[in-house]
């Protein structure tokens, strides 16, 4: 045997052992996420960034699984049977795929719409107000799409031009029952309402509880025929992903920069909504009726806001959704954070991401319900 054949198998050897203990951390790390998952044990901002990494320690285990494939076959099965593990675990709310129900019984189901829509762009683009076509489209498709409750985070309105009074035009197209967030502001010159619900069926009571100049919670309580449910729309703290941002920066100091500002400000964003969800938890318990909770969470089905509001709520996009129902529109793209969870009494019959609605940085949803 040569010396460059001696050499390129100890290469080789190098390579394959580096790759198998490489492979051996990046299992602990999986099961790990796994278990602070599926378990709940802490709940601490440390814990949470390990659960949203989740997604990417399956990618890594399938490349893992390919490169095994190619050189030592039976050492790919450590990898897989994580992935079978993480399928069977969490596959339900990582991809899933029902067929609408059709509605049996009387009465009529009832369409849920949530939509974050990013304040209408209209702060971004005060100056063009008269003349931007792609804010009135926006406007046009939230005003007419067909769904007797309308829940919207960072909703705006403006008394200023008629075009953009969202309030009165909801109210003259028959939702004349809302709740908002900051009601003062519905009737400003320039208003962030922040959270809002709109209902063209009588609201017998609602409340609200800001967290901040437009996060906070809204509920109501609804009456659809002889029954009354409660509809609860949350606007959580902001994720603080801006992938966008760093990607753009052209030296290494702007891009240490930019990231240690996503890193704090998922730190702050994993404190704040632990501390959100419990009150949201709060009005789901103390309600008297049915309850359904929509909105931007913020975050992914692998975190602890996902999780505990699953085990108080059946998750709708998990019992009649389609696809991965991916709801934001900006980078990483990739991510499902708007949410709908549903009172066991409601039958949900389908839920739908409406991702060729690209209007804001986020999808529209909507779940369709039945009364049992």
């Amino acid at each position: 045997m040569t010396l460059r054949m001696r050499v390129g198998q100890f290469i080789a050897y190098f390579f394959r052992s580096l790759l198998w203990s490489i492979n051996l951390l990046l299992v602990l790390y999986t099961c790990l996420a796994y278990w602070l998952l599926y378990s709940l044990q802490t709940e601490h901002w440390s814990a949470s960034m390990i659960m949203i990494t989740l997604p990417v320690a399956w990618v890594l285990n399938f490349v893992v699984v390919c490169l095994w494939l190619t050189a030592r076959p039976w050492r790919s099965w450590l990898s897989g049977l994580v992935l079978i593990i993480g399928l069977i675990l969490f596959g339900s709310r990582t991809f899933v795929w029902h067929t609408p129900t059709e509605f049996e019984g009387k009465g009529q189901p009832v369409n849920v719409f949530s939509y974050n829509v990013q304040s209408f762009d209209l702060t971004a683009s005060y100056d063009l107000y008269q003349s931007s076509p792609r804010v009135r489209r926006t406007m046009n498709y939230v005003l007419h799409y067909d769904a007797p409750i309308k829940c919207f985070q960072e909703f705006y309105n403006s008394t200023t031009i008629p075009d953009y009074n969202l309030v009165k035009r909801f109210q003259e197209a028959g939702y004349t029952h809302t709740a908002f967030l900051f009601p003062e502001m519905a009737q400003a010159t320039d208003g962030d309402v922040g959270v809002a619900i709109f209902s063209k069926y009588p609201i017998l009571q609602s409340g609200r509880e800001p967290f901040g100049p437009q996060n906070g919670i809204v509920w109501a309580n609804v009456k659809i025929g002889n029954d009354t449910i409660r509809i609860i729309n949350v606007h959580l703290h902001s994720m603080g992903i801006r992938v966008g941002k760093v990607l753009k920066q052209k030296e290494i100091k702007g891009v240490q920069r930019e990231t240690r500002g996503v890193l704090s400000a998922l730190h702050n964003g994993f404190t704040d909504r632990r501390e959100e969800v419990i009150k949201v938890e709060r009005y789901i318990h103390e309600s008297p009726y049915p309850v359904i909770v929509t909105g931007d969470h913020n975050d992914t089905p692998y975190s602890v806001v996902y999780e505990r509001l699953r085990r108080t709520l059946p998750n709708s996009f998990e019992d009649a959704g389609r696809g991965f129902g991916f709801t934001y529109n900006h980078l990483p793209g990739f991510i499902r954070i708007d949410h709908q969870f549903h009172d066991p009494k409601l039958t949900v019959l389908n839920f739908e991401t409406i991702n060729y609605i690209k209007y804001s940085d986020h999808y529209p949803i909507v779940g369709t319900y039945a009364l049992k």
